[in-house]
């Protein structure tokens, strides 16, 4: 049983209106949408799911029923990262190590195993440097922090990058290099950036989802631009999106149904700047996430854009129909995290609450009802069931300051005996910036974080002591 470390912070949340309704304190720290499910993570570091179950919700077989409400998966409160896939997800604790469940036909889950499924969270091996995770259409991608590549399950057009189309049940390391950054898995292709912020795709290119100028699908890991300035991916069915260091926003790939936000549906194999649609004007971008067949994005305004396939009301717009151009959710400008499922969304304001919108047949909207809705609905905040608790920080001297900050961030706390501290700086999506490893006496004690040069946004800092965790939302100004 995880320990809970007992730690609070001061955090700054608002109370903002969208479609006319309030949206009290949140409490999400991170979420995925699957396909007819969700999952997420609150900020007391415990993991929750909601939707179509079967094996995809880790509830273990005593509970295998669909869940229009989120529900908790186990006590632990060490949770630092998330992704749903198709029928399988994928997860990483903070301290490192990586869990999986739902179904493994094709070795998805990492168990050395064929045609399995669980229903119950379970770690893959022994190893406790996994960093992040990507959940495709039954595959699978991580880095460790070592910076190298693995995946495992279904290859049968590459999109494990393997150079061969042999399906994995266990890790493999994709070649050899150990400077990747970011990922993310589609249906059939792959999408990653490297530290110097090359972009690299592989697997299917049917559509051009590479947009490197061919239709050329690819075995192992093929650099698809000259620009290194890439900072964000994201894969779809069979499009793509992608973000440069200037908040530019690009499209590529299929468009039969207006994904792209071009203002066509002519699929491209080449990279659409979709910033420069307006003559004149240049629009920033700051998130993007590719659904199976419609996209979202977030401008640096903090507002919400949707377009592409819309039959269930995913894009958030108040009707059913297709666009092929991006269009405003709502108006709210408080937005600053998404994610993009088969036919449903999934949203968050800064005051970390979560909004969804689209497919609910099976509750993957977590709004209690099992109804589809073409305008974002308010997902509540649940009570936490927590792992008894061993004290290792003493929760009444706790501060962070300055919060927002535009620069050095100290966070003051007490110890109650000597103890190793984890100190983590990450983005909204889970990637890690920093992290400082520590010895620490019993008594105050004051670490600092220098977050100078991050661009302005949201971080989280999580600061871990043996197996617990908890994490603080950081406002860079």
């Amino acid at each position: 049983m995880k320990k809970l470390l007992l730690l609070s912070f001061f955090v700054f949340v608002t109370t903002f209106t969208t479609y006319g309704q309030t949206s009290g304190t949140g409490c999400w720290r991170m979420v995925s949408a699957g396909e007819n499910f969700s999952l997420g993570i609150k900020m007391d570091g415990t993991l929750w799911g909601w939707g179509q179950n079967s094996n995809k919700l880790g509830l273990g077989l005593g509970n295998l029923a669909d869940q229009n409400l989120p529900i908790q998966i186990g006590t632990a409160t060490d949770w630092a990262t998330v992704s749903a896939g198709t029928v399988h997800s994928l997860a990483v604790k903070t301290n490192g190590t990586l869990w999986t469940w739902g179904d493994g036909q094709y070795g998805q889950l990492g168990n050395g195993l064929f045609s399995s499924a669980t229903a119950n969270v379970t770690q893959v091996g022994t190893a406790n440097d996994w960093l992040t995770v990507s959940a495709g259409n039954r595959f699978s991608l991580a880095i460790k922090t070592t910076g190298t590549l693995w995946s495992w399950g279904l290859n049968n057009v590459g999109q494990l990058g393997l150079n061969n189309v042999v399906n994995q049940n266990l890790p493999v390391q994709v070649g050899t290099a150990n400077n990747w950054s970011k990922i993310d898995a589609g249906d059939q292709h792959s999408l990653a950036i490297d530290t110097t912020g090359f972009i690299y795709a592989w697997g299917d290119n049917t559509f051009g989802q590479f947009g490197n100028g061919t239709n050329t699908s690819s075995l192992i890991p093929i650099m698809v631009s000259s620009s290194n300035n890439w900072t964000e991916v994201s894969a779809g069915f069979d499009h793509s999106m992608a973000l440069n260091n200037s908040g530019i926003l690009y499209t590529f790939g299929n468009n039969s149904n207006g994904q792209l936000g071009d203002g066509t549906n002519t699929a491209s194999n080449t990279m659409i700047p979709i910033s420069f649609a307006n003559a004149g004007t240049v629009t920033q971008y700051i998130a993007i996430s590719a659904g199976t067949t419609f996209s979202l994005a977030i401008k640096n305004d903090n507002t919400l854009w949707s377009c592409g396939y819309n039959t269930s009301g995913q894009l958030g717009l108040g009707n059913n129909t297709a666009v092929n151009t991006l269009n405003q959710v709502g108006s709210s400008t408080t937005w600053y995290s998404i994610s993009a499922g088969d036919t449903h969304s999934l949203a968050m304001e800064m005051s970390t609450a979560l909004w969804s919108t689209g497919r609910g047949l099976e509750g993957e909207l977590g709004i209690g009802s099992n109804i589809a809705y073409n305008t974002i609905q308010s997902v509540s905040c649940p009570t936490s069931s927590l792992a008894n608790a061993t004290v290792v920080m003493d929760k009444t001297n706790i501060s962070v300051y300055p919060n927002p900050t535009n620069g050095i961030v100290t966070i003051d706390y007490t110890l109650e005996s000597s103890s190793t501290v984890l100190v983590r700086l990450s983005t909204i999506q889970g990637q890690l910036i920093s992290e400082t490893k520590m010895e620490k006496s019993m008594g105050l004690q004051s670490d600092a974080i220098d977050l100078s040069p991050q661009t302005s946004g949201m971080y989280f800092v999580t600061i871990t002591s043996g197996s617990s965790s908890y994490t603080a939302k950081i406002v860079k100004q």
